[in-house]
């Protein structure tokens, strides 16, 4: 489990994030979804869970099984790349691809680097099996497999979308955390987008904590709601709450009831 304990996070007279505790991943697999207006602290907390900022207060813990006990990490200081030991992985809103590699290369350098390994330019060698196995499963998991071979910078935003969390994929994650995945993504493949994610966190039991602004989707693919506002958490708990809590719906939506 991935937990936050009263995170704190000040830009001068403006509190991002005040004093945000929550828990991710309390059952495998969750599908978390974060969602406020503008400025309610999302990305700040997002950034404070994976290190690309430092809480004012607050900490950061993992939660792992170790010999029939679960034993508390705390990973509060400790830089974003060196987290991905402790299974928390980030998708940025801006998609990060090799732009001038397949689609195939792409996944390629993540599982790699997941294996703690290189590849030089020659041609794979029976050394590398495993890794183009694994290659294999993730173009087949998020729908790559028939766009393998195309440059990605030549891919359409959505196919962008699909492959940058690819490479999030490859390198296992327990906990993912994404930066709204559809942002950009025209609308009829939004769906289609966040289904493959799902499908893919479900399979292997990848916790995901997702900010989005589309609530047709959050609706649809939410276990459970996360609502920030002004820096707090407002409300938590099942999607349904978009429909049947009119305070809610006032601060998020700005419909009065």
């Amino acid at each position: 489990m991935l937990e936050a304990r009263e995170l704190r996070k000040e830009f001068g007279e403006l509190r991002a994030t005040d004093d945000v505790s929550l828990q991710f991943g309390k059952t495998e697999g969750e599908m978390v979804f974060i969602v406020g207006p503008n400025g309610a602290g999302k990305t700040t907390l997002v950034n404070l869970l994976t290190g690309l900022l430092e809480p004012d207060r607050g900490e950061v813990v993992v939660h792992e099984e170790e010999n029939g006990s679960t034993i508390e990490h705390e990973i509060t200081d400790v830089p974003p790349a060196d987290r991905v030991n402790s299974g928390l992985v980030r998708s940025f809103q801006i998609v990060h691809v090799f732009e001038e590699m397949t689609v195939r290369e792409n996944v390629r350098v993540a599982v790699l680097s997941e294996h703690g390994r290189t590849l030089s330019m020659r041609t794979v060698d029976d050394g590398h099996e495993d890794v183009e196995r694994a290659v294999d499963d993730l173009l087949e998991q998020f729908r790559l497999e028939e766009i393998q071979d195309e440059v990605a910078e030549t891919l359409p935003h959505g196919d962008r979308k699909l492959l940058d969390v690819a490479m999030s994929f490859g390198l296992e994650p327990e906990y993912l955390l994404l930066d709204e995945p559809t942002s950009g993504v025209a609308t009829q493949e939004k769906e289609y987008v966040i289904e493959t994610i799902v499908e893919a966190s479900e399979a292997d039991d990848v916790t995901t904590v997702t900010i989005e602004h589309d609530m047709d989707l959050v609706k649809e693919y939410a276990d459970r709601l996360v609502v920030l506002h002004e820096g707090r958490v407002f409300r938590e708990g099942a999607p349904s709450l978009l429909e049947t809590d009119a305070e809610l719906r006032r601060v998020l939506l700005g419909v009065d009831e």
